[in-house]
This record gives C-alpha cells, sequence and structure tokens, in this order.
C-alpha cells in the first residue's frame, strides 16, 4: 500500500480534473482537499492511514466524472453509483456548474435512453433559446397576476402536486424543469406559468389572440440627441395592466378555471400588492413562448425596439 503523502493525495485529486467536473480543482481547493485527507479538524489530529485512504476515496467519487454524450448546447456527464449530470455549455464551451442530476437505475427503471431523452429536451430548449408551454382559456376572460393566495394565505392556490414538487426533473432552477412545470400547472390547473426575475412586467394585447409581456422600463441613449428616450411601443398594443414579480414569476388563467379553486377574492386585502389585472381575448388553446432567461434586453434597446420576454398566442 503507497503511503499517502501530501504528493500523493495531490496526484490523484489531479487525475480526475476534467472540464466535465463540477467543481474546479484550481492549486486552492487541491490544498484544502489536502489538508482534509490528512487532518482530522474536529479531533484535532492526523489521520490513519486507513482513514486517509476512505477519505480520499470519498472525495473522488464524489468529484469523477466522464463524458458520456456531447450536444451542441449541453453534455452529459456521470460520475460512479449510476449518477449522471446533464450540465450547460455556455459561450466558449464552458461548462456550467448547474445540472439536473438523473441516476441510472434497473432497480428504478431509469436508463441511460431516459438520459438521452432528457438532455435531447434539454439540448432543444437552448438551441431555440425559448421556453415554452401550452395552456386552455375556456372562456378567453383572462386573470394575470404575480401569484394567487388560497383562502389561508400561506400557500399558493395552484400548487405542483405534491408527488412531483420535489423533483430534480421540476426544478424551476434549470430551463428543463421550469417547462416541465409550465405543463404539470396547464396539466392540472388550467394555469399559465412564466418564471422570470426580479423584475416588473408591462402586459399588452395585440389584437384578441396575442399576449405580449415586456419590462416596464424600456429606455434608450440617442446619441444623435444626448437624450435618454422611451422605446416607442407597437400601435397595435393594448396596455391591459402591470406586475410586479415579488416573487419572480407571473401566473394567468381563465376566469372559468379560477372559480374552481378555493381561492381569494379579488378585491381582498391581501391583494394590495398583487392585485390580478384581467384581459378579454379569445377562447381555445394559447401556446406560451418564455425568452426572458435567453434575451439580451440592450441589443433590442440599442435600436429602439421591444424586448419582448413572453408571448402567448392562440392556436385553436
Amino acid at each position: 500500500m503507497e503511503y499517502l503523502t501530501a504528493k500523493r493525495i495531490t496526484e490523484r485529486l489531479q487525475a480526475i480534473q476534467n472540464k466535465y467536473n463540477r467543481y474546479t480543482f484550481d492549486d486552492d481547493s487541491v490544498k484544502n482537499y489536502t489538508i482534509f485527507v490528512q487532518y482530522d479538524e474536529k479531533k484535532k489530529r492526523y489521520r490513519t492511514r486507513k482513514e486517509k485512504e476512505s477519505y480520499l476515496s470519498i472525495v473522488c467519487d464524489q468529484h469523477y466524472r466522464e463524458l458520456v454524450k456531447e450536444y451542441s448546447h449541453v453534455v452529459i456527464s456521470k460520475r460512479k453509483y449510476g449518477q449522471h449530470h446533464i450540465q450547460i455549455k455556455g459561450r466558449g464551451g464552458k461548462i456550467y456548474n448547474d445540472s439536473m442530476d438523473l441516476i441510472v437505475s434497473e432497480r428504478m427503471g431509469r436508463t441511460i435512453e431516459m438520459v438521452y431523452e432528457k438532455a435531447e429536451a434539454f439540448n432543444k430548449i437552448h438551441s431555440e433559446k425559448c421556453v415554452t408551454g401550452r395552456v386552455e382559456f375556456p372562456t378567453g376572460n383572462i386573470l394575470f397576476a404575480n401569484f394567487f393566495k388560497n383562502l389561508q394565505e400561506d400557500d399558493y392556490a395552484f400548487e405542483i402536486p405534491g408527488d412531483v414538487k420535489y423533483s430534480s426533473e421540476n426544478s424551476i432552477n434549470h430551463a428543463l424543469g421550469e417547462q416541465n412545470t409550465m405543463k404539470i400547472l396547464s396539466d392540472t390547473h388550467g394555469l399559465g406559468y412564466v418564471q422570470l426575475g426580479n423584475t416588473s412586467v408591462s402586459i399588452y394585447k395585440a389584437g384578441d389572440d396575442r399576449i405580449i409581456m415586456a419590462s416596464c422600463y424600456l429606455e434608450y441613449y440617442d446619441e444623435d440627441t444626448d437624450k435618454y428616450l422611451d422605446v416607442i411601443m407597437p400601435k397595435d398594443w393594448e396596455l391591459i395592466g402591470e406586475v410586479c414579480c415579488d416573487v419572480w414569476r407571473v401566473e394567468c388563467i381563465d376566469q372559468e378555471n379560477f372559480d374552481k379553486g378555493d381561492v381569494l377574492p379579488l378585491d381582498h386585502k391581501g391583494y394590495d400588492h398583487n392585485k390580478p389585472i384581467s384581459g378579454k381575448v379569445n377562447p381555445g388553446t394559447w401556446t406560451i413562448k418564455n425568452r426572458y432567461h435567453f434575451m439580451d434586453d440592450d441589443t433590442y434597446i440599442k435600436k429602439g425596439l421591444v424586448p419582448v420576454w413572453v408571448e402567448l398566442n392562440r392556436i385553436s
């Protein structure tokens, strides 16, 4: 058995370093892990040879990565024990730390083909730079709000079912989870769900078959006049209201579906800072396209154009 000197530990750690690791091994992190493997800070003593080997194995198991498959915008890498990571590629091919974890397990009925399917769906979102959904508006009388409360005011009126709520595949911390969440809420509650950020949103009607969501704050610097000018909205856009996203989202629902839920009335005092607004459009099936997380607003604003964060269109 080799003696696990600091040099040997460092060599073992560096041997598992590659661009698919969730954490980057720089000189400082390698040094810190080496100290961690050698010294028990809690007991204030150096670890035994057996303990060093055990703790080094734990660290290596946690950080080991192997490329499984690469797409244009995401990669699949794996570590030991069947755990796979779908990670986003950024500019220059940089692999971001955020990932969706999937475990391949025969006992759980999860195959590597399922991982490929998720990665391909993830890649499609990032290729199209858009998260998509669909929602039914049976009457066309729609309510918009940051979120809708229930009677107890301690929860949201329209929740994801508990058995899937905390699944990695439905986490709104990544694009595919956001898209899955949109589908679940539409299927279970008839709710249109749009994940945004810490912002305020202006909602416009562009006729009776199209709805636009954009920033409430749109201006650009005009070099010719040396002034800041407001972006001019298209003439066929009708402003129906604004939503302050204290909770980073906008929800919309048909009045018919809203009435099916046990929720607060519109004039309730709890809506002082979250008062729903209403609009009338043609009833039917509507698609939702959310580009918020994929857009560079300045590219549009500098040209005097409106960066359209979200677009809803009636398709039938």
